[in-house]
């Protein structure tokens, strides 16, 4: 779209494929719904060299992400770069916060009534949770209300420099 915060030059085949060709028995465990699925394969999952077909493998850095800012906060769907039936990407990355003299740079609180929230910290300062750190996982399922953490919005708002105040 044109609007969307990457160009679609961003978007690549993946280079240097990393084929493992091992021939020997491989046991997979996927949780889902509180139970624990068994998997196994013949041989590694990564034992292609190539592809073919409709389904195409892409690569996109998110340092050519190119985060949208606005005078208040932007939802989502804003930092969103992948999207189809089951699952979509969004990216938060640091950028500009809300701008606005009477804005409240953080997330409002809401429900997200037609999926999970899945949150994965890379690096950074996310300001509306507490004792979250790098590497950690946070999960709001649907319909459940969420928000800044108590105390958040008052020190975000302790931070904010006005513009031009008198």
């Amino acid at each position: 779209m044109e609007n969307s915060p990457y160009c679609e030059r961003d978007i690549r085949a993946p280079e240097h494929l990393v084929t493992i060709d091992q021939n020997r028995r491989l046991h997979h465990q996927t949780k889902k719904r509180g139970m624990m699925y068994h998997i196994h394969y013949g041989h590694h999952p990564f034992d292609v060299i190539g592809w073919d077909g409709c389904c195409y493998p892409f690569a996109f850095s998110i340092h050519d992400f190119e985060p949208i800012t606005g005078r208040v906060h932007q939802p989502p769907p804003t930092h969103q770069n992948i999207r189809c039936a089951q699952f979509c990407g969004v990216q938060f990355v640091p950028r500009m916060y809300d701008y606005h003299p009477q804005s409240i740079p953080a997330p409002y609180n809401h429900s997200n009534i037609d999926s999970d929230e899945l949150l994965y910290y890379v690096d950074g300062d996310f300001m509306s949770r507490k004792n979250v750190t790098r590497g950690m996982l946070t999960l709001h399922p649907g319909g459940i209300p969420h928000g800044p953490h108590p105390g958040a919005v008052e020190k975000v708002l302790a931070q904010k420099k006005p513009k031009n105040s008198p």
